[in-house]
């Protein structure tokens, strides 16, 4: 944490008569599993007197802004129903009941959706209302009473360590003698490189969509233009595939002839798209399992109890020197387990993995080689071919190996900003985080109508005045001029860039600061955009005064909250459902409706 120590008032202390109430800011996965767990823990027989939760959201009761129902169903989740719960199960290890076990799967089967098919977010906001209202059902007024507020909060004020204040943006003002926010990412203001390419973009009546939520991308923006550059080959230069083809009007047709097994019939307006990145690195789709999702793979050589062997390590962890080796062990001893020799080899598994190098390198035909990736992955994908989806499993094993240590500070800071940030972070993604096979036959489909064209690895978009265009280029091949880019990322986690009207009020009366993070080696710090909190959940001021009735989790504080996932997978002991129970607990105790032993 940075800046000053905390300075604690006293512990958090039970409400006075007058108040009884807490607020839920946030009504999407995180603040709909606080709702659902302060419902449960109403029913304890320690439970004392009646307590009002407000839940605070403009999307509530329609899933938060991420997955509210109402949005178009081209946009996709990327994981599976049956990898999706709102209720903890025993994995999760809680001190309250879980009587409910309905699963994203369960919700969905009566749409006809199987366990592993992949739900439009649409769906995922259906189950997220239907959960709530299970709440309100759940709930005995004369215990506990939800209220929700669909406006913004725009401010909390109030003593470190006293009642709150919540005003919202209908002119309300609410009292909670505690707050819980729950928030995933947030706008941000453009950084310097985005600024300028908005900037020419107003000089040559050029368009630049900067990062942002999919639902909030105006993609009609860049029908009519001649070529559109688009800067990231993640999740969200596959939404943008899906909505910007949506909004054209075009449509993909089975076509058994093409590679893609699809023909796209354009809508007439589309640009042609100018994909890359800086890593070259094409998210894979997630292989198509059938009916049943495999068993986890459990890791033999990268084992937790190695792990912790490397996480006490006095000088700190290098990834390179201390972890791949550890790495490539696991791939190549489950492979050779398996029959699958011809790529237990460290150089077959190099050119598999890092199809362009390690870090981004050179691409004599970057299009014609991102798209024989894509092609090759999209074959193994729907197969699916066994060592593809060997590959996979051990990868997401081994993610959650690297996470550990990241979490544990075993890495010296200098490894988490070469090796951990710099690329590796990319490379599990595409192939742990990527987008359905549907997606992945889309993005060929253009490629086959000649819409769109790859880069390859080093993509930059300078600006030439004199053409009045985006000059866009990659690590090889020549320079291609566009009339549009679109920043197809999320927006960073950078509290001084926020556009949140409340963090910005917190921000300028010094009542948040950034967070740092320190190696366990060498103990150089390094600042991140998370905000700073004292444990895991109370924000610390710039004086260090820890504001102990305000309570964090989600996105804007990663850095005390690695691996949140926006999501919660059924038994998986969910971060986010431990972390919604433990906050619901401390609400709880705060509205002097649970003694101190119940809330620890």
């Amino acid at each position: 944490m940075a800046g000053a120590c905390p300075r604690h008032t006293g512990e958090m202390s039970p409400a006075s008569d007058h108040v009884r109430a807490v607020a839920v800011i946030g009504a999407g996965p995180r603040g709909t599993a606080i709702v659902e767990r302060l419902v449960a823990a109403s029913h304890s027989p320690a439970w004392q007197g009646a307590l009002t939760v407000h839940l605070i959201d403009p999307q509530v009761g329609r899933g938060g802004a991420v997955w509210r129902h109402d949005q178009p169903e081209v946009l996709l989740m990327n994981t599976t129903t049956c990898q999706t719960t709102m209720y903890p199960d025993a994995s999760c290890h809680g001190v309250l009941p879980s009587p409910r076990t309905v699963t994203l799967a369960d919700h969905l089967a009566g749409e006809g959706l199987a366990p592993t098919d992949f739900a439009p977010r649409a769906a995922h906001g259906r189950y997220l209302a239907h959960v709530l209202a299970t709440a309100h059902e759940d709930a005995d007024p004369a215990r506990l009473r939800i209220v929700e507020h669909a406006a913004e909060a725009v401010d909390v004020t109030g003593e470190p360590d006293g009642p709150q204040r919540v005003r919202l943006s209908d002119g309300r003002v609410l009292r909670a003698d505690a707050v819980a926010l729950a928030l995933g990412h947030l706008p941000t203001a453009l950084g310097p490189r985005s600024q300028q390419l908005a900037d020419a973009a107003e000089r040559h009546d050029l368009v630049h969509l900067g990062p942002a939520n999919p639902l909030e991308v105006d993609y009609a923006a860049l029908l009519g233009r001649e070529r559109v550059a688009v800067q990231g080959m993640g999740l969200n230069f596959y939404d943008a595939i899906g909505m910007l083809t949506s909004v054209a009007g075009g449509r993909f047709e089975p076509d058994p002839t093409a590679p893609s097994g699809l023909r796209y019939l354009p809508g007439g307006q589309e640009p042609r798209l100018v994909v890359g990145s800086r890593s070259g690195m094409v998210y894979r789709p997630k292989p198509d399992l059938g009916a049943q999702m495999p068993e986890p793979y459990l890791p033999e050589v990268l084992t937790g109890e190695r792990v912790l062997e490397l996480a006490v390590r006095s000088a700190g962890v290098d990834h390179e020197h201390d972890v791949m080796p550890l790495m490539f062990a696991e791939l190549r001893r489950a492979l050779r387990r398996e029959g699958h020799h011809e790529l237990a080899d460290d150089a077959a598994l190099h050119a598999l993995l890092f199809p362009f190098g390690r870090r981004g390198g050179e691409s004599p035909h970057p299009h014609r080689s991102t798209r024989e990736v894509l092609q090759e992955a999209l074959r193994a994908a729907t197969e699916p071919d066994p060592a593809w989806v060997l590959i996979y499993r051990v990868l997401i094993a081994l993610r959650i190996q690297v996470n550990r240590l990241t979490d544990l500070g075993a890495y010296t800071t200098d490894s988490v900003r070469r090796d951990i940030d710099g690329h590796l972070r990319n490379a599990f993604a595409s192939w742990a985080s990527g987008p359905p096979v549907l997606r992945a036959r889309q993005v060929l489909a253009l490629c086959e109508a000649g819409l769109l064209e790859f880069t390859g690895p080093r993509m930059h978009v300078d600006i030439d005045e004199e053409a009045g265009r985006y000059a866009v280029h990659g690590a090889e091949g020549e320079t291609v001029l566009c009339d549009g880019v679109l920043e197809a990322h999320l927006p960073p986690v950078d509290l001084p860039a926020y556009r949140s009207a409340l963090l910005g009020a917190w921000r300028e009366r010094g009542e948040v600061q950034k967070d740092s993070w320190a190696s366990r080696g060498t103990r150089r710090r390094m600042l991140t955009g998370s905000i700073a909190v004292d444990g895991l959940y109370a924000p610390v001021g710039a004086d260090g005064t820890v504001h102990e009735r305000r309570l964090m989790v989600g996105v804007p504080v990663s850095t005390a909250q690695p691996g949140s996932a926006i999501t919660a997978e059924p038994g998986t002991g969910a971060q986010l459902l431990r972390h919604a129970e433990a906050v619901a607990l401390r609400l709880a105790r705060a509205g002097g409706a649970l003694e101190e032993d119940m809330a620890r």
